[in-house]
């Protein structure tokens, strides 16, 4: 069991249900995109799954302003009774002149266009954010929020880049390392931080609330 000091913050960062561009392999970023009928059924299996007896009630909530993931936290989350902070440094990267285009683009499976290596760390992004400013703004987003609720539960839905982030602070792996294990839609990913640049992974990835995953679209 863990035990909590009176500097530690607890999160549960969750990732939003699925859309319909997480489906067609498009690039999303700060496009506000809806959450598909697979994205609601998440939601709700999430729902059921937190109002079921989990045992880490929230006592404040956050989500990014983008409403895949405010309409996941809604669907829910609104069964604790508690606002939902809507926090636009939460967002999801900012692709820039790439969000809507097919992942093609990215992986250099298009032989007609240059791929483009997003996880370069300070390559320059058109009208976006690099790797680099991308990271920084989660941690100072995720390290303000731990300040300003030090020793509670927090739950936190964001997206897939974020919660890609949140793993590489807390477990110390580096940013152009390759990941083990995919990122799922309302997965939950529970980690803490004991204070500026003192983080801990715990448990990640649980999704045995879902009845089927989603398939993976994190660079």
């Amino acid at each position: 069991m863990q035990h909590k000091t009176l500097n530690q913050t607890h999160f549960w960062l969750v990732r939003h249900g699925e859309t319909e561009w997480n489906a067609l392999r498009r690039l999303q970023g700060w496009r506000d995109t809806p959450l598909s009928e697979t994205g609601q059924a998440q939601a709700e299996q999430l729902r059921a799954h937190l109002a079921g007896g989990f045992p880490h009630p929230p006592q404040v909530i956050y989500s990014s302003d983008l409403r895949r993931a405010y309409d996941t936290a809604v669907a829910a989350a609104s069964h604790y009774g508690l606002p939902i902070h809507r926090d636009p440094a939460l967002r999801e990267r900012n692709y820039g002149i790439y969000e809507g285009q097919d992942w093609a683009l990215l992986n250099g499976a298009d032989a007609t266009r240059p791929a483009v290596n997003f996880r370069q760390l300070h390559q320059p992004i058109e009208n976006g954010e690099s790797l680099a400013q991308f990271a920084e703004r989660i941690q100072q987003a995720f390290e303000r929020i731990a300040r300003q609720h030090s020793g509670n539960n927090v739950m936190v839905f964001a997206h897939g880049g974020v919660i890609d982030i949140a793993w590489r602070l807390a477990s110390q792996v580096p940013f152009d390392a390759p990941r083990p294990s995919p990122i799922h839609n309302t997965s939950i990913n529970h980690f803490c931080i004991h204070g500026p640049g003192h983080w801990e992974a715990i448990n990640w990835g649980q999704t045995g609330h879902l009845e089927q995953e989603a398939r993976d679209d994190v660079i």
